[in-house]
């Protein structure tokens, strides 16, 4: 089924990315009181207290796994609201059920992204190309995501009754989505760009559509918390002046505080902080991989080469952009120092080269939710905490799409502060 990140013509794929927009927008998150409240369950009634246990017993933490848990708590609380997101930092059990049914599909994207049509035509004789367990872990996801919308559509028709009980806990994205399919203001279209779309319900062409936000938001920053824990853990200098710049903000983040958590500006607003991140997303770019796009039908010069003719397939990649030494000295190296030290006109070299999040139209939709979840991450952990490298064994980055370590673990040790 179609969807905004499946859509290749540009007028599609700009309809669909217009239906949430706005709620991802940097402005619409700093002041929701929705992502305030996710926030602050997240790290207060969830992260810390987790951690505070591990480091009261002394013991060590594979944090890969953590981290893929706090990013799905943080992505899906804000897509289906917080009583229906959910609890992978506590719930140990179904946070392992899912990952195994997420990364058993992982390694069998290609046929069905690259060659859609073969995949099916064999199929039909028997043959298949992905494994036929892959269908069945895709089943438990699609099966597990269905009910996250039924709640959220739940949550939405209580708080039409009962306002009172509406504030922090409305489904923000799956709401947007909602209301404009109720407007029909992209359904119709849905249902002419793919004739199998029409008979299915709003949940469907509305699922279709989270299934995706759900699983970058998850994969991506989990994947940048892991190696950014990482490096900060063989930095503990770094920590501690960190530390001093996190202490700067009011409310503090120290566990236990009961005022909440501090504004989404002021946490922006810390230059170690975001220069620690942005380092990370440079040197550790969690998908390094190359980013298809199509050419137009006019033929057109791509970064000076010759014309290209339209539907010629072309790409670009983080991995090496953010390798180039000009721009990036010693570029191997992760050295967060360099976004401080840099000038204007250096900073602003720096981000044209940036490409985390890609760029233009096609830029992640979710990239302002990604660095506010990242920020307040980092600032609650090393507000509480130091951090120690107890196995970093196969900590590389895979040689892959989506990155992360060939080892598939990180264990850290937490020391209270």
């Amino acid at each position: 089924m179609p969807n905004m990140f499946s859509t290749k013509e540009s007028k599609p794929h700009a309809a669909r990315k217009r239906l949430v927009s706005n709620v991802y927008s940097k402005s619409f998150i700093q002041s929701s009181p929705e992502a305030c409240e996710v926030t602050r369950a997240v790290l207060h009634e969830r992260l810390l207290p987790s951690l505070e246990s591990f480091a009261a017993e002394g013991s060590s933490v594979e944090v890969h796994e953590l981290n893929y848990a706090i990013t799905m708590d943080f992505v899906s609380s804000y897509l289906f609201g917080l009583s229906n997101g959910s609890d992978f930092i506590q719930d140990v059990k179904m946070r392992k059920r899912f990952l195994g049914w997420y990364f058993r599909r992982s390694e069998h994207f290609f046929w069905n992204q690259e060659a859609p049509r073969l995949t099916q035509v064999l199929q039909r004789f028997g043959i298949h190309l992905v494994p036929q367990w892959v269908d069945a872990a895709n089943e438990e996801i699609q099966a597990w995501l269905l009910r996250l919308c039924r709640g959220a559509e739940q949550s939405i028709k209580v708080a039409s009754e009962h306002s009172e009980k509406a504030r922090g806990t409305r489904p923000v994205v799956y709401g947007q989505l909602l209301d404009s399919f109720k407007r029909s203001i992209i359904k119709n279209q849905l249902q002419q760009d793919n004739r199998s779309a029409e008979g299915d319900g709003d949940e469907i062409l509305i699922a279709s559509e989270l299934l995706d936000h759900v699983a970058a938001g998850m994969d991506t920053s989990g994947i940048t918390l892991t190696y950014l824990l990482w490096e900060m853990s063989r930095n503990p200098e770094l920590q501690a002046s960190l530390r001093e710049e996190l202490l700067s903000l009011s409310p503090s983040l120290a566990k236990g505080n009961k005022l909440g958590v501090p504004s989404p500006r002021s946490v922006d607003a810390l230059p170690l902080l975001h220069a620690v991140v942005m380092e990370t997303l440079r040197r550790h770019c969690a998908i390094p991989g190359s980013q298809p796009r199509q050419t137009p039908s006019k033929p057109t010069s791509i970064a000076g080469s010759p014309p290209l003719p339209g539907g010629v397939r072309i790409s670009a990649q983080a991995y090496s952009l953010h390798r180039n030494e000009q721009v990036f000295p010693d570029a191997e190296a992760w050295k967060p120092k360099r976004w401080l030290d840099a000038n204007r006109e250096k900073k602003d070299e720096m981000m044209r080269w940036f490409w985390a999040f890609g760029s233009g139209s096609r830029m992640c939709v979710g990239s302002n939710f990604a660095m506010q979840e990242l920020k307040y991450v980092v600032a609650a952990v090393y507000t509480n905490f130091t951090t120690c490298i107890v196995d970093d064994t196969g900590i590389e980055q895979a040689d892959a799409y989506t990155a992360g370590p060939i080892g598939n673990q990180l264990t850290l040790k937490f020391t209270r502060v």
